[in-house]
């Protein structure tokens, strides 16, 4: 898939719990964005809401963090994130697009010499950066 535009999936939610149907989209959405032939998917963020998102019969973010994990502990580019579900006050979703995109800034080119850790996924692509 030489010269696609890599891409990273992010989903926000309260997963409450993360069901099958979630992690599902990811692969819908890896096969739709591959199809098109301009991407490539390298990862996907699963992004809970934290505890003040003013959902009724809202677990704790703890719990959902542990459901979601669980779920995906087998894949191989999707992970689950925790910074949204830390944040005092619920943050719209346009902020948690510009927090991971920083850090996936950061961490393609970073502003020292440090090397991130690559990360090779199952498809045989070498990241520059972890998703954990």
């Amino acid at each position: 898939m030489a010269g696609r535009i890599p891409l990273i999936l992010l989903a926000c939610g309260s997963f409450n719990p993360i069901t099958y149907q979630h992690m599902r989209l990811f692969e819908l959405a890896r096969d739709h964005m591959h199809q098109t032939g301009l991407y490539q998917v390298v990862g996907g963020i699963v992004s809970p809401v934290g505890d003040e998102y003013a959902k009724q019969g809202l677990v704790s973010s703890q719990h959902r963090l542990a459901m979601a994990r669980l779920a995906l502990q087998s894949s191989d580019w999707v992970t689950v994130d925790d910074w949204e579900s830390r944040q005092a006050d619920w943050t719209e979703t346009v902020v948690t697009m510009r927090y991971h995109h920083n850090c996936m800034v950061e961490k393609c080119w970073p502003s020292t010499k440090a090397t991130p850790p690559e990360q090779t996924l199952a498809s045989g692509t070498t990241l520059p950066f972890s998703l954990t």
